[in-house]
């Protein structure tokens, strides 16, 4: 196990750390396969690694490599965001979060704000991964190994609609405020099929995105829309946790309220780890459009005039 751990952990490390020193950290592993503790190095490096890379790492990518890793970690990103903006969604849906949104104005107005601003994120991805899409699937026709990760991929969204399906029609069905148990499963196993499917897509995307040849100007258009889903997902940050304030100042009864998994949390404590996970995902999403506008720069000035 500890075995299979440590190769995951290796797999998150950035592509050009794999490039350069990925065979001789395999080759340790499977000489000396780490303990549990020697696992947490390994993922606490990885970290390390994303967040500040070695600078013997500056040349291993080429600019249209980097900018593929950039689009690629903005996906990501948003996946996770994603995940806790539903969970910001499903956690003030009921009739007393609307009717204290319309009797604070700041409650309403971050509320309104995040649903905003989620739309935008989401037309921008869209947009940006439709040009990258389409090379895919043309390619896909050709390779048997893109075609699996197609079907992979279709696979992963087929499971997530039908958990979507069960969960629109428990919830059709379910007495108003009286949430059961069974209710509680279906949303559970909704949330898992989502990060299963979420992570079979960045999974798929990047393999493929790495695997095709992609315009200089399509992977700066992607780019560009990373950078808008960059500040969308900043600005969703900011505005969630506005509503948490908000909610503990203005409707204590609700924030103080069971919520979470079964109940098992506060609404306000819900709020807050929706609210931690939005601002590392945009934080690790800011680091990558950086980066990747850099990387946009140098393909630019490579190109003769």
């Amino acid at each position: 196990m500890s075995r299979r751990m440590s190769a995951l952990a290796l797999a998150l490390y950035p592509l050009a750390f794999r490039r350069r020193y990925g065979e001789e950290m395999r080759q340790l592993l499977l000489q000396a396969p780490p303990s549990a503790s020697g696992v947490a190095d390994l993922l606490r490096g990885a970290l390390a690694a994303h967040l500040r890379p070695p600078p013997a790492l500056a040349d291993v990518l080429t600019p249209a490599e980097r900018l593929r890793a950039s689009a690629s970690g903005v996906l990501a990103c948003w996946v996770v965001f994603a995940v806790a903006g539903l969970g910001f969604y499903k956690t003030t849906e009921d009739r007393p979060f609307s009717a204290a949104g319309r009797s604070h104005a700041l409650l309403g107005g971050a509320h309104l704000t995040v649903q905003i601003l989620a739309l935008i994120g989401s037309a921008a991805v869209l947009v940006g991964a439709a040009p990258l899409v389409a090379a895919a699937l043309a390619r896909a026709r050709r390779e048997p190994g893109l075609r699996r990760m197609a079907s992979a991929v279709l696979a992963a969204l087929a499971t997530f609609a039908l958990f979507t399906a069960l969960l629109v029609v428990q919830a059709r069905h379910q007495h108003a405020d009286h949430a059961s148990n069974l209710a509680h499963s279906v949303f559970v196993l909704w949330v898992l099929s989502g990060l299963v499917c979420g992570a079979v897509c960045v999974v798929a995307a990047r393999r493929t995105l790495f695997a095709i040849a992609v315009s200089r100007i399509w992977l700066i258009f992607a780019q560009a829309c990373g950078a808008v889903a960059t500040a969308v997902m900043a600005a969703v940050a900011l505005a969630s946790g506005a509503y948490a304030i908000a909610l503990i100042a203005d409707a204590s009864g609700l924030a103080a309220a069971a919520n979470g998994p079964f109940g098992t949390i506060s609404t306000a404590a819900s709020l807050a780890v929706q609210a931690v996970v939005m601002v590392l995902a945009a934080t690790l999403a800011s680091i990558a459009t950086l980066r990747g506008a850099r990387a946009a720069c140098q393909l630019v000035a490579a190109q003769p005039s």
